[in-house]
């Protein structure tokens, strides 16, 4: 099976918005499905809005430029005419199969393939979970309902003329194996049928079809957790977005939109839309969002503030959501899109990000770079998100009370500090280099290098308690840590990253300057985790993150001997959090992150190296933000590390010295849009060793890619050993909590 998709709840669409692009360079396709008018047999309840539903994406894309030619649409009770397309026929299970089956045969690279579900939804028994790559932690598989539906199939395991997530999964991925991105938008859902006055839930209840219970095989792996809850599972995520009406356990809903600006099928009560598609349509027409992430947010704060027919279930998005949206217009200067709301405005970057209380920002009307409409001050903060407070408008800007607001950090506060120690005196007794050098240290951490902005000051020279210490030593300038020796060896395990000295204060200033502020960023990650976690709480609700170790082989040994793969039959021992420990070749260390709590957790894992790299510890998660969503009371996460302190594929050492592993426990907050953490990865400094060439990236640790971390990072078993502190925040919800492990890593 591939992977699970959050199917449940949600309408598929990939918005290719590429209206700048040629018929002869990339193309964007679509398939346009809505499910309505279901057959008798069946007993499911017809629907209204997937008619509307599909006419207005429909419209909406031709207007951008998509060739009508290459959209798709299956639906039904659609009007002729030139506001609706022209049906390439019902929404059957078999003429979906052809569609896609057509998409894959034409797509190519750097196309674009939007695909849109609306209708009904339901579940059914996951039978197989041994098959699976990600089995449902639910035990149960998303179905998505075509038009000629039938029964459950006892015989078969399935419902009749359904399309489980499974299968789905696997078309997307077809396409995407064709080098297509991929936009998947769902507006259904699968939980019981519900009407709530004139909103009608477009749900089934399983039994209804005769789907039985969960079977013994899909009872024997319900315990066995898994990250995701009701995802359509596929094989990366480097190439694809989904946008979901709800999650896997609420109800996608339709009502009437009387008046709409467009022709609707139906009039007054039977003019219905798709709850979640009409504030995507809205937001789309906007046209303000640059990224994906920015149209999530906007169609979250329209959901949070449209009350016209009751409650609204919040929507799901996932996959590459800071990917731009083609055709958005990225001119002036990189604004984030934010929700304001009763003079408080919350931001979906945090510390990590630059967004430290008291750091100040401009405000501006969303997509609007030209003009600021405002200004405000960052009064509360966490790793990934902060809020603004003290709004100040400009005399005649037309203010906004509620819904989006895009704003850009113009004043940085900066409580974190980060010392570098000058060459002392004895380094520069070449007068010539003495001055080179001089000149680009001025450069590099002056007053106009900014450098102060982020944290980063001058120390006195010489000064062994420096964050980072700098030696002028055999024709070069050394990038030393406090808490590793001076080693100016080429090739040996510890050897120092240095620069040559050639006689260009500026080409020594912008080399050095990266180097520190590579290593300031990675010690700022290191620093909040460690800040965060202050104390071992076992009672605190929240997720739980056990560690162990492995010892592997003879610590005499030659460390260039490849490292055999680890075996989970070896004897592992607990590792403590927030407590050195050595570790060395071959070493495997195992993380599992479990979550038994009542609410949602993003986690973010990063390893740190002693070359200031930093990596997530799986490369999939960069599909997600760098986060992996571990839902309530199931679910898990797991990591492994194996230590290699030799490159066997370049024949040398690797780096050794303070590596540390980062996890962070994120709460989800009501927009359920997973934060952005990417922006911390950062290549590591081994191409300023002798012997490293820029290129190089197999000199880390990583995750069996054949790219930077290559041979370190992993999943673990283990012991009780909790994350550190959990704070509560003021309306007693529970904030984030860490975990820090470091690492003395030995040859």
């Amino acid at each position: 099976m591939m992977k699970k998709y959050l199917l449940a709840g949600t309408a598929s669409a990939l918005l290719a918005l590429a209206a700048a692009q040629s018929a002869a360079e990339a193309k964007t396709r679509m398939l346009l499905i809505g499910s309505a008018d279901y057959n008798e047999a069946s007993g499911i309840r017809d629907l209204l809005g997937p008619r509307n539903d599909v006419s207005i994406m429909w419209r909406l894309f031709k207007s951008r430029g998509v060739d009508p030619r290459d959209i798709t649409v299956l639906s039904d009770g659609v009007p002729e005419g030139a506001d609706y397309p022209v049906l390439n026929g019902a929404a059957t299970i078999a003429n979906i199969r052809t569609a896609f089956d057509k998409i894959v045969a034409e797509t190519g690279p750097e196309d674009d393939f939007v695909f849109y579900y609306s209708g009904h939804g339901t579940r059914q028994p996951d039978n197989d979970p041994a098959a699976e790559i990600e089995p449902e932690a639910d035990g149960y598989d998303q179905v998505l309902l075509p038009t000629d539906t039938g029964p459950y199939d006892p015989t078969g395991g399935s419902i009749q003329n359904a399309l489980v997530d499974d299968e789905l999964g696997q078309k997307l991925d077809a396409i995407r194996a064709k080098g297509t991105f991929v936009w998947a938008i769902i507006d259904s859902c699968h939980s019981g049928t519900v009407t709530r006055g004139d909103s009608v839930t477009r749900s089934i209840d399983p039994a209804a079809l005769g789907v039985p219970e969960k079977s013994e095989a899909a009872d024997a792996g319900a315990t066995r957790g898994g990250s995701r809850k009701g995802a359509i599972v596929t094989k990366n995520e480097n190439d694809l977005v989904g946008f979901y009406a709800v999650d896997a356990f609420d109800e996608a809903i339709e009502r009437p939109f009387t008046g709409y600006n467009l022709p609707m099928v139906g009039d007054g009560k039977t003019q219905r839309m798709g709850v979640f598609t009409n504030a995507l349509h809205h937001a789309l027409t906007q046209g303000t969002a640059q990224t994906f992430a920015d149209l999530a947010r906007e169609i979250s704060a329209d959901l949070q503030t449209d009350r016209s027919g009751g409650r609204v279930p919040q929507p799901v998005f996932d996959g590459v959501l800071d990917r731009p949206i083609p055709g958005a217009n990225a001119k002036g200067p990189r604004l984030i899109t934010s929700i304001v709301a009763d003079e408080a405005i919350a931001i979906p970057q945090g510390v990590l990000h630059g967004f430290e209380q008291g750091s100040r920002v401009a405000l501006y009307a969303p997509g609007k770079s030209d003009a600021a409409i405002g200004k405000a001050e960052i009064v509360s903060a966490e790793a990934a998100s902060s809020q603004a407070g003290n709004i100040i408008w400009e005399p005649g800007a037309d203010k906004i009370a509620k819904g989006p607001i895009a704003v850009r950090l113009t004043e940085q506060a900066v409580s974190f500090r980060f010392a570098v120690s000058p060459p002392p005196k004895e380094d520069l007794a070449d007068a010539t280099q003495a001055d080179e050098i001089s000149k680009a240290v001025d450069m590099a951490f002056g007053t106009e290098s900014g450098s102060a902005d982020i944290g980063i000051a001058l120390g006195e020279a010489g000064n062994p308690d420096g964050d980072v210490l700098l030696r002028a030593q055999n024709g070069r300038l050394w990038i030393m840590r406090p808490d590793r020796p001076l080693d100016m060896k080429a090739g040996s395990f510890g050897e120092t990253p240095s620069i040559e000295i050639g006689g260009d204060p500026k080409a020594l200033a912008e080399k050095m300057k990266e180097a520190v502020w590579s290593l300031s960023r990675a010690e700022k990650l290191i620093r909040f985790a460690s800040s965060v976690g202050s104390s071992a709480d076992e009672n605190a609700d929240r997720p739980e993150i056990t560690a162990t170790i492995q010892r592997k082989g003879d610590k005499s040994a030659d460390p260039s001997t490849a490292c055999a793969k680890p075996n989970k039959t070896d004897p592992e021992k607990p590792l403590a959090a927030f407590s050195p420990q050595g570790v060395g070749n071959c070493d495997t260390v195992r993380f599992k992150i479990t979550n038994e709590t009542d609410r949602t957790y993003y986690i973010a894992a990063f390893y740190v190296d002693a070359l200031g790299g930093v990596q997530t510890m799986s490369s999939q998660d960069k599909a997600r933000g760098c986060v992996r969503t571990l839902y309530s009371g199931s679910g898990e996460v797991t990591y492994t590390i194996q230590i290699n302190t030799w490159d066997a594929k370049a024949k040398r050492p690797a780096a050794v010295g303070t590596e540390n592993a980062v996890i962070l426990a994120i709460p989800q907050d009501a927009s359920k849009i997973a934060p952005s953490m990417c922006s911390l990865i950062q290549p590591t400094l081994s191409a300023m060793q002798q012997t490293r060439s820029v290129e190089e990236k197999s000199a880390t640790r990583g995750t069996g890619q054949g790219k930077a971390l290559k041979n370190l990072l992993g999943g673990i078993t283990g012991s009780a050993t909790r994350a550190a502190t959990m704070e509560e925040d003021e309306s007693g919800g529970p904030v984030m909590s860490s975990s820090l492990f470091t690492f003395d890593v030995r040859p």
